[in-house]
């Protein structure tokens, strides 16, 4: 997972893309249950079983997604005055949660596929059944990416990567079925399942990192910051800079900076360079919200910076 504020074109940007891409999810996973159960049902294979715990975890993932997505683009009010943005870290975080569980029972259900093996069985509908999940994954990534293109959401990351490892795993399934069909060892099915258990742990320790990092406040990606700062000093009244802090929260940035100006300027004429600077950076990042504080050229020893190596 990769921060996608710095891709988004920014006369393309609408946030309310992720609307479409998780509404999308929401439609095709609950195709998707229908006929993996009803395989699952058919076949009794462990790794048809896999990804039908996947797309159940998906389900309820989707689900919560929308409702996060959609509480975010909430304007701020009196009571959030920084907007509701932080709902969609909260809501990844528990999607990670949502995924560890999952892989952890699958884990456990392909150890007991060792001890307790099964006859696997209609394996041709097993078979189409992945084929046709693999391809309904495929565009529902194909709508994450054209949305995340837009609408830089934390949510709509975390889902992308989660379907783009479903892809993979029912490739395994189409694997493993292919074993068992042509009479190869029976331990395949569940070692198959229990590779699908490994994503599902690395893929809920991925989106639970860039949860904890939005929750967190941690800084945006150094290639922004720099990005930032090149807006920032390519003003030619702006004679230092220093005090960046940016942060994301849903999909709003936050970025608050120091200038020093010339001392003798009119409060009016500062603010005016102030102003450009807002529509300079705007111009790149249209849905931030900036704060820029003016300090006369030498003078940083504000009480805010006390912080060494941090505020500088």
């Amino acid at each position: 997972m990769h921060n996608h504020f710095h891709s988004v074109d920014p006369s393309k940007m609408n946030p309310r893309y992720a609307l479409l891409a998780s509404i999308w999810a929401v439609a095709t996973v609950t195709i998707l249950i229908g006929i993996k159960t009803y395989a699952y049902y058919q076949s009794n294979s462990a790794s048809i079983l896999g990804s039908l715990t996947d797309s159940i975890t998906d389900a309820g993932i989707s689900i919560m997604m929308l409702f996060a997505v959609r509480l975010s683009l909430k304007p701020a009010d009196k009571d959030h005055r920084h907007g509701h943005g932080k709902v969609e870290g909260i809501a990844s975080l528990m999607q990670g949660a949502f995924m560890a569980g999952a892989g952890v029972f699958l884990a456990f259900s392909a150890g007991d596929r060792f001890i307790h093996p099964v006859i696997v069985s209609h394996h041709q509908l097993a078979l189409a059944v992945s084929f046709i999940a693999i391809a309904l994954s495929l565009i529902v990534v194909s709508v994450q990416k054209f949305s995340l293109r837009r609408a830089p959401s934390l949510a709509i990351e975390a889902d992308h990567a989660h379907y783009k490892t479903d892809i993979a795993l029912n490739g395994m399934v189409i694997v493993a079925l292919f074993v068992d069909l042509y009479n190869g060892p029976k331990w395949l099915d569940p070692v198959f399942a229990l590779f699908i258990a490994g994503y599902f742990l690395w893929t809920a320790f991925q989106i639970t990192g860039r949860s904890v990092d939005m929750l967190m406040d941690k800084e945006m990606p150094l290639k922004i910051r720099r990005h930032i700062e090149e807006i920032v000093r390519q003003n030619l009244h702006v004679h230092g800079m220093h005090d960046l802090r940016t942060r994301q929260s849903g999909m709003q940035m936050h970025i608050s900076f120091d200038v020093e100006l010339y001392p003798d300027l009119s409060l009016k004429q500062a603010h005016d360079i102030v102003r450009e600077l807002d529509h300079a950076i705007l111009e790149h990042y249209p849905h931030a919200e900036i704060i820029i504080h003016m300090d006369p050229i030498g003078d940083t020893a504000d009480p805010r910076h006390s912080v060494r190596g941090v505020h500088h």
